[in-house]
């Protein structure tokens, strides 16, 4: 090798500063996308070290979805102003997929969350909790609505959720109100509702009400049971059922296979025998 080629880099060892293969670079000089700086007579290439900006360059577009065609056109004629003016539009779609990309972090994390809950919770268990208020998206009133107004009413509270981008991983869940629980009618819902996080202004959102609330679970769908386990709970210590009661799986399709081994928490507003309701549900 000549003094002079001792300062290029060869196919390999420019493929290897570049952390691609030399069949990048035969393919990128077959398109005249991106050519070596020499070729001699023998037909080796050879790099030189200021070609380095240009193929990061072009290895940046291409990671961020430009198609080789039109990373070609743009170094043909290109200008400082068209290279900014792309990588401004290259920029705000990173931010996209990086908003995107943490929407989905918190939704694996949320879930994560609910099945390690899941799994240290005793089924059996009914107790009280004192619970502060949570906000929720909710669905149009859906009590005594046909099968195809009920699926239409989910189906527009998912897409409100997805509109406004405030799903956090927790699964829909429902409202039952005191008369349905009395009369033992558990598989019609009031409403339909998906929690949603602080901070998210300019939506009307419903607040469940900060009180005490007798919690139980429902295991592969026995909810009979499991709302007279906990009625009798309500009632041995002199409570009495409050207005609402919130349904909420715990593990659902996503985590378990069968039916049988889905989880549902379920949540009933409490208050003293002797209280008055007077319990008021709020939406912003």
């Amino acid at each position: 090798m000549s003094e002079d080629l001792k300062k290029y880099f060869t196919t390999g060892e420019f493929a290897k500063l570049c952390h691609v293969k030399k069949q990048t670079l035969f393919h990128y000089d077959d398109i005249g996308l991106f050519s070596p700086e020499i070729k001699n007579e023998n037909g080796y290439r050879f790099y030189s070290y200021h070609q380095f900006e240009l193929f990061q360059v072009i290895s940046l577009f291409k990671e961020v979805g430009v198609p080789l065609k039109e990373i070609k056109f743009l170094l043909k004629g290109k200008t400082p102003d068209k290279i900014m003016q792309l990588l401004k539009e290259k920029s705000v779609e990173i931010d996209k997929k990086i908003n995107e990309l943490k929407q989905i972090q918190t939704i694996i994390q949320t879930k994560v969350a609910l099945t390690e809950q899941a799994l240290e919770t005793d089924f059996s268990s009914v107790s009280f909790a004192y619970l502060k208020e949570e906000k929720f998206m909710l669905s149009r009133k859906t009590l005594n609505l046909t099968e195809r107004k009920y699926a239409a009413a989910i189906s527009e509270l998912i897409n409100e959720v997805q509109q406004y981008k405030l799903d956090e991983g927790y699964p829909i869940g429902g409202i039952f109100a005191r008369e349905q629980i009395l009369e033992k009618d558990f598989y019609n819902y009031s409403y339909f509702y998906v929690k949603v996080k602080e901070g998210v202004e300019n939506i009307d959102y419903y607040v469940r009400p900060e009180g005490l609330y007798a919690v139980g679970y429902e295991i592969g769908g026995d909810i009979e049971d499991a709302y007279s386990r906990i009625i009798e709970f309500i009632k041995k210590n002199g409570m009495q059922i409050g207005e609402n009661a919130y349904e909420e799986y715990m593990l659902d399709a996503m985590v378990v296979d069968q039916v049988e081994n889905q989880l549902a928490k379920i949540l009933i507003q409490v208050e003293n025998e002797d209280q008055p309701n007077t319990t008021c549900n709020g939406v912003k």
